[in-house]
């Protein structure tokens, strides 16, 4: 019980390291190739909502890559179209030992969904050290780590989509 304190201040030391790192960038281009998902997979998600929101906003469904974090999970086989991982793939020090964790954090992707609405320390370092080059993610989380936050949306997903595809277009990136 004392290591898993460790752990989780190690994490959250790392989750700030990360977000202090980060470079904001423009976003040059109009229009989103390539999405990611993170999600908590011990809440329900339905799949399908997903692929609806890849193609509302005009991501073909191979360009949609959806990570998602059981906590639960005492062991999770690495495959290559495993999507998910667990406290394990992460070490003390915030390094990641998962090759899945590795992959989903250096894609570059054009927004990451951090679609999760309960803030836990696996998830919040997997979305604060993600590559992506815009982040978007719900009020509940560290503000920080998203740079556009959506409030009031947790429990209503057709009310996110919709939110998220209004200032999307707001900011021209769709």
């Amino acid at each position: 019980m004392i290591l898993k304190g460790f752990k989780q201040n190690a994490l959250k030391r790392s989750i700030e390291s990360y977000i202090t790192k980060r470079k904001k960038e423009a976003f040059h281009k109009k229009g989103i190739d390539s999405l990611g998902v993170l999600i908590d997979a011990s809440a329900p998600v339905n799949v399908v909502l997903l692929l609806k929101l890849a193609n509302e906003l005009g991501v073909p469904s191979e360009k949609l890559t959806v990570l998602g974090y059981q906590e639960d999970q005492k062991e999770i086989t690495e495959s290559p179209d495993s999507s998910y991982y667990n406290d394990k793939a992460i070490g003390v020090n915030g390094s990641f030992k998962s090759n899945t964790v590795n992959n989903f954090i250096n894609q570059p992707f054009d927004v990451l969904i951090n679609f999760y609405g309960e803030s836990k320390p696996a998830l919040d370092i997997v979305a604060s050290a993600s590559k992506a080059r815009f982040k978007v993610g719900f009020a509940a989380i560290d503000h920080r780590i998203n740079d556009l936050v959506i409030g009031g949306a947790e429990g209503d997903n057709n009310l996110f989509i919709n939110e998220l595809k209004k200032y999307l277009k707001i900011l021209e990136i769709i």
